[in-house]
């Protein structure tokens, strides 16, 4: 399998990468000179180079030309997924990029475990951040989803209001009557993933007043980080993509 590299500077000609992307190739693929190399700039195009110098420190790339390659789901979906522990917010980030996911955007809620601020919040969504560019690169996409700032449901919510027509909230309800799977699909979707104890009878209440609809994942109760992977795979399937 060729290696993939995000390179957002990516253009016909010589590119001389950066020191990390070199060190990657040249010392933990340990690749040489004439060595295959796909560049993609995460805007939907990527190109086919080829290793003309092997620096771990300055590793260059010719690359003949870039074209688009589509690969994007065909509904747009925004994760607003509550912080949860440990490296549960890598696990969502991760897959939700890999199953098609636009956005991923930390939501603080009520009964959110992990608090974050200040430099510590900065410095967790740069990481994720990286998840998510790791996780495009390995699967194949060649745009890289965004990971927002974390925020605040309402604040989150506000945003939704404002988003234009032809979007569609879905907030994810264990005892709500409709299911993913038979709901209208959208051009856009929000989802609302709550944190492991839930949301609160009034983040739920916002929701739905805010336009969300109340929507389960079947008969069983699924760990919050769970909920991202599964309901972007229902919705990979039920557009053909699987």
């Amino acid at each position: 399998m060729t290696p993939r590299i995000h390179w957002p500077w990516a253009a016909p000609g010589l590119n001389r990468l950066s020191e990390e992307a070199s060190h990657h190739l040249i010392r933990v693929l340990r690749l040489q000179v004439g060595a295959s190399v796909c560049l993609f700039n995460g805007r939907g195009e990527e190109g086919i180079g080829t290793i003309q110098v092997a620096d771990a420190r300055a590793c260059e790339l010719e690359l003949p030309s870039l074209v688009p390659v589509p690969r994007e789901s065909p509904v747009r979906s925004i994760v607003l997924q509550s912080l949860c522990l440990g490296d549960k917010m890598d696990w969502v980030v991760q897959k939700a990029s890999e199953l098609g996911a636009a956005k991923v955007w930390p939501i603080w809620a009520a009964r959110s475990q992990l608090q974050l601020s200040g430099d510590r919040a900065t410095k967790r969504v740069t990481h994720w951040q990286k998840v998510a560019e790791a996780a495009a690169a390995q699967c194949g996409r060649n745009e890289i989803p965004q990971v927002l700032p974390i925020t605040s449901l309402a604040a989150a919510l506000e945003a939704f209001q404002a988003a234009p027509a032809g979007r569609a909230g879905w907030l994810l309800d264990p005892f709500a009557q409709e299911t993913v799977g038979t709901s209208p699909l959208p051009s856009e979707v929000w989802i609302a993933i709550g944190p492991e104890a839930g949301w609160t009878d009034c983040e739920e209440r916002a929701a739905r007043d805010a336009g969300f609809r109340g929507l389960r994942m079947g008969p069983r109760i699924l760990r919050t980080e769970t909920v991202a992977p599964a309901i972007l795979s229902v919705l990979a399937a039920r557009t053909g993509e699987f």
